[in-house]
């Protein structure tokens, strides 16, 4: 009887650094993260015998087949990271999140991580700004019970390149 792995995937907007925080946490280096769409299908990272899911940009207009697959890794995830920028959300992010949270019933399995905090500035302060513009997006529960994360992932993949990349040796 083979126990079936965690599976932990991340899901949300287009552009919001989703690769970039798989990147992050798992420190794997093959990786494509860029700006645009960088994930064009459900990507799978086995990674401490863990299942981390990278998913495509959802609901972007451009490319309506990427919330259908992306829908599918949800259906069948443990745990749900929600990611979105440090600019928040969207009419059309606030529906996601909405029907991922209630309609799909993932709530007590989510996660919600604000990235690119270096735009706004991840200080205390901002954070609690966001936590209190983030009430309208997760109602009828709060921000915390989300369990949310501010961070800026494209700033620590930065602060692990090697220092001297791309300068000449005196």
């Amino acid at each position: 009887n083979e126990k079936k792995k965690l599976s932990i995937v991340f899901a949300g907007q287009y552009s919001a650094g989703k690769s970039s925080i798989v990147k992050m946490l798992t420190d794997i280096k093959d990786i494509k993260i860029g700006a645009g769409i960088a994930t064009e299908d459900v990507t799978s990272y086995d990674w401490q015998n863990v299942d981390i899911i990278d998913t495509p940009g959802i609901d972007t207009g451009i490319r309506p087949e990427h919330d259908k697959i992306t829908e599918q890794a949800i259906a069948n995830a443990d745990v749900l990271v929600f990611v979105m920028t440090s600019e928040l959300y969207d009419e059309c992010l606030l529906k996601c999140f909405k029907k991922y949270a209630y309609e799909l019933d993932k709530k007590r399995e989510m996660i919600l991580v604000v990235n690119k905090m270096n735009r706004c500035g991840n200080t205390l302060e901002m954070q609690a700004i966001k936590k209190e513009a983030l009430k309208a997006l997760t109602e009828p529960e709060t921000p915390e019970f989300f369990n949310v994360c501010f961070t800026d992932a494209n700033d620590y993949l930065k602060s692990k390149e090697p220092k001297n990349q791309g300068r000449a040796e005196k």
